[in-house]
This record gives C-alpha cells, structure tokens and sequence, in this order.
C-alpha cells in the first residue's frame, strides 16, 4: 500500500476572508507592495491556485481589503453618529472615531488611503468609502439645518475638516504627532478642528 502524502494546503470554508486576513497581516509585515498573491496564498493555507477564485490579482485582494475597512470605518461611524445627537458634538465625534479607528487599524487605513488605493478603480471600495464619508456629510447638513454652521454644500465644510482629521489621523500612525511633542492623545485634537470650523 503507498504511503500518501500529507496535504499543505485545504479545502478552505472561508477563502476570500482567508486571503484578506492574509493579505492584511502581511501588509503589517512588508506594505502594500511588498508581497506577491502567492504569498496571500501560503499565508492563508491554500494553493497558490486558490486566490483566482475569488480575485483577478493582487491588486483585487487588496481593494477587497480596502473595501472591509471602509465597512468597518463605516459601521463605527454610524454608531456614533446614532449615538450623539448635538449636532456639533457628533460632528466632533464622528472625527474622534475616524481618528480612534485608524490609529487601532493602520494596515487597513494604509490600503484605504495610501498611494496605491484603488478607490477609483474599484466601483465597491467607492462606494464604501462613500458611505463612511456620507456619516460626516450627514452630520454637517445637521449643523446647517440647526443654523450652527453657515453654507449650502455641505461638501464645502466637510472636505477641509475631513482634511484636517484624516492629517491628525495619519501624522499620529506614522508617529509624527509624537517626534515634534505632541502629548494628548491624537482623537482629542478633533475638538481643535471642530471648534475652528463651527
């Protein structure tokens, strides 16, 4: 009788959150660019055959990352708009949160925003990302509805605030925030931002 030999890899129940699980933790380890789709592949116990399953390429996996952190940004961000109901706090803690969430996840938050994010390339990472930014808008149409915050367009006013958080956000993933001595905590500059704006 032949001796078989033990498989490496398996009929996985769950490949396409296997691979972006994968791909996620090794954008922690090496960037974005820095491994292949065969890599996703091992990581996640499977063929290098299996990722095509589900995405045409690296660059596929990656949006599928992209768009799971938006969702997750998103489901975060309704919550604590569903949660606040002065509207100038909840445009205050919609920032807190977006600042909070990317600091707890900067892998995703570098596939979402960083150089190469497919955002334009991707109609259902746009989307997502549009939901999430929707919670802002929504919550800057609150402002103006209760004469706090002047205007028509309430793009006008939440793309510079936006701007402003998504800065507080990344300088304080990247460490920066801390090499020039900034010692409160990253979320608790949002009030800063907000109190300018409104």
């Amino acid at each position: 009788m032949a001796v078989q030999k033990a498989r490496t890899t398996y009929h996985h129940g769950d490949l396409k959150n296997a691979l972006t699980s994968a791909a996620l933790s090794l954008v922690a380890e090496k960037g974005p660019k820095g491994f292949t789709l065969t890599e996703a592949a091992r990581r996640a116990g499977v063929s290098a055959a299996a990722p095509y399953r589900h995405f045409a390429d690296k660059a596929s996996l990656l949006a599928a990352v992209a768009e799971q952190g938006f969702v997750e940004l998103h489901a975060d961000l309704a919550e604590a708009a569903a949660r606040v109901t002065d509207p100038t706090e909840r445009v205050a803690e919609l920032g807190r949160v977006y600042v909070r969430w990317a600091v707890a996840h900067p892998d995703h938050y570098q596939v979402m925003f960083g150089v190469e994010s497919l955002k334009s390339e991707e109609p259902t990472v746009a989307a997502a990302g549009e939901r999430a930014f929707g919670e802002l808008l929504g919550a800057i149409t609150a402002c103006q509805q209760a004469g706090i915050a002047a205007g028509s367009d309430p793009l006008e006013l939440a793309a510079p605030l936006w701007s402003l958080v998504h800065g507080i956000a990344s300088l304080a993933i990247g460490g920066q925030l801390r090499e020039v001595g900034v010692e409160r905590a990253p979320e608790e500059l949002v009030d800063g931002v907000v109190a300018q704006l409104f």
